[in-house]
C-alpha cells in the first residue's frame, strides 16, 4: 500500500501570506492514480463508503489523550505538531477519488520556524486508537525519530524556506542508487503512473517578486506568487535541494 501511495500520488505544497505576515500553509495529497493500478476495496460485494469530512487533528487526539500520554516523547512532540491542522478528507471509489489535504493557518511566519512536515509527523499516527486509518497515509519512511528541520523565514524583504536534513540520512541517500523499474506489466503500469504524478509548490506573497532561487519557477504575471512543479520521478534525493530563497521589489 505503501509503494502504491507514493507512486500515485501528486503532491501540492502551497502557503499564502497576508500583508500583516499572517497566512496559511497546506499539503494536499492527490491519491486518486492508485485506481489506475486496478486498486478496489477489500469486500467488493458492499458499496463501498464515501467520505467527505473535515475535522482537525486536535479533535482527534482529546479522544486518545490516556493512548497518547502513554507515547515516547519524541512521538507525542510529532503529534503537537498535527494539532496545528485541520484535515479535509475525500474518498470515493466509485468517482475514483481519494485525497487529502492539511492546512494550518499561522498567525505569523515565526511559528514556521524548525517545524517538521505534517506527512513526517504521521509516523506517531498508528498507535492512538481513531488516528490508525490516518497513520497509514503516511508515505515517508521510518528514518529513526531522525526529523528533517524546514524553517522559514520573511522580513518583507526576503522569504527563504531552509531545509536541514539528519546528517545520517544524507550520508544513505548519497550512497543510495535510484531503483529501475523491471519490465514486468506491473512495473511498466507504475512507469506510466510516475510520469503523471508530479511534486508542485505555490507561493502567494503580499509583495512583488523579483528573483526566485529555483530554477524552473514561474512567476505569475501580478509578480506576486510563484508556481513550480516537478515530475515525481524527477524529485532530487537530497531533499536540502527544495529550498529555496525569494527576493521582493522595493
Amino acid at each position: 500500500m505503501v509503494i502504491l501511495v507514493i507512486s500515485s500520488c501528486t503532491i501540492k505544497e502551497k502557503m499564502i501570506i497576508n500583508e500583516d505576515g499572517s497566512g496559511s500553509f497546506s499539503y494536499g495529497f492527490d491519491m486518486s492514480g492508485i485506481f489506475k493500478l486496478g486498486f478496489k476495496s477489500k469486500d467488493s460485494t458492499k458499496k463501498s463508503k464515501v467520505i467527505d469530512t473535515v475535522f482537525t487533528f486536535k479533535e482527534v487526539f482529546e479522544k486518545s489523550k490516556d493512548s497518547i500520554a502513554k507515547l515516547p516523547a519524541d512521538e507525542r512532540q510529532k503529534l503537537k505538531i498535527l494539532e496545528k491542522f485541520r484535515v479535509n478528507l475525500k474518498s470515493n471509489e466509485d468517482e475514483k477519488q481519494l485525497a487529502f489535504d492539511l492546512e494550518y493557518n499561522f498567525p505569523s511566519t515565526d511559528s514556521l520556524k524548525d517545524m517538521v512536515t505534517p506527512f513526517e509527523s504521521l509516523e506517531a499516527m498508528p498507535r492512538i486508537g481513531p488516528g490508525k486509518k490516518l497513520g497509514s497515509l503516511n508515505t515517508l519512511p521510518n528514518k529513526q525519530n531522525k526529523r528533517t528541520l524546514f524553517s522559514y523565514n520573511y522580513d518583507g524583504k526576503v522569504f527563504s524556506k531552509k531545509i536541514v536534513s539528519p546528517a545520517d540520512a544524507k550520508k544513505s541517500d548519497k550512497n543510495k542508487k535510484k531503483e529501475k523499474l523491471g519490465d514486468d506489466p506491473f512495473s511498466k503500469k507504475m512507469a506510466e503512473i510516475l510520469k503523471e504524478c508530479s511534486y508542485s509548490m505555490e507561493y502567494h506573497f503580499p509583495k512583488k517578486i523579483k528573483t526566485v532561487s529555483l530554477k524552473n519557477a514561474v512567476i505569475a504575471k501580478d509578480k506576486k506568487s510563484f508556481v513550480m512543479k516537478i515530475p515525481m520521478q524527477d524529485l532530487p534525493e537530497d531533499e536540502e535541494k527544495l529550498g529555496f530563497i525569494v527576493t521582493f521589489e522595493n
